[in-house]
């Protein structure tokens, strides 16, 4: 029983941090976030059962391919709060630099946003809503991406080396129980990939691959730049990888 209630716990911290979905207040303490971590995919659960229903029932109200291309960028944003963008935003901003580490560290939280930031949330969004737009919407697998992309950054929370030895991904990383987490985490990429996959064979086996391809420079780019991990890095691949993951969707299956 309190290894249910322990897990109850950690799932209300990490719908907290990662969701703006409310939840009942609890504290924060080594305890409560022990097994946080294995339940940041849950978001993207609740994330691919609304694009779900946002492409079955849409289309019978409105005929509108950019509206269904931009509520499908709009649900991940509304569910976090666009929290990982704020990551993706200060991680372009500090690659561009071209600074130092450290100067890099600095500009990650640095509250202000850069021109390269916004130059790079243009074409973000430009591409997201554009390939989104030809998505094969029929062929629902692909709301998946939204769950794999969390449990892959899951996955470099617990395995990654983190830059900094403060800061809330570092809280989480030191507090979780990291083999459990891990076994967690692995049974869940294997359940997501396999779903992918059955559903999509083609297109979701190059989807995955992309994610992991992903995966690699994210763990190259930040031990590189930055020395490790941090959140916004984290929101850096996430948002990334759910966008390229759309892109792969998109063309394989307009070529197959």
């Amino acid at each position: 029983m309190a290894f249910f209630k322990s897990l109850l716990a950690s799932a209300i911290v990490a719908l907290s941090m990662y969701s703006k979905i409310p939840v009942p207040h609890i504290e924060w303490n080594k305890k409560n976030m022990t097994y946080a971590i294995c339940f940041f995919p849950v978001v993207g659960i609740i994330i691919a059962f609304f694009e779900f229903l946002l492409i079955k029932f849409l289309p019978l109200f409105v005929d509108s391919s950019f509206l269904l291309s931009c509520l499908i960028l709009f649900i991940p944003l509304f569910v976090t709060g666009g929290i990982h963008v704020d990551g993706f935003l200060d991680t372009n901003d500090a690659i561009s630099s071209y600074a130092e580490k450290e100067k890099r560290l600095e500009i990650l939280k640095d509250p202000h946003i850069g021109a390269f930031a916004i130059i790079h949330l243009v074409m973000y969004v430009l591409l997201f809503c554009g390939f989104s737009s030809i998505l094969n919407k029929s062929a629902w697998s692909w709301v998946l991406c939204f769950v794999l992309s969390r449990i892959l950054s899951g996955l470099s929370v617990i395995t990654f080396p983190c830059a900094k030895k403060d800061g809330s991904l570092y809280a989480f990383a030191k507090n979780s129980d990291r083999l459990t987490v891990t076994v967690f985490l692995i049974i869940e990429l294997s359940a997501c990939c396999t779903l992918q996959i059955i559903f999509a064979p083609v297109a979701g086996l190059v989807s995955i691959a992309v994610a992991f391809v992903l995966f690699f420079i994210y763990f190259c780019m930040a031990k590189r730049k930055f020395g490790g991990i941090t959140g916004d890095v984290a929101g850096w691949f996430l948002c990334n990888a759910e966008l390229w993951m759309i892109i792969s969707f998109s063309v394989i299956e307009r070529l197959a």
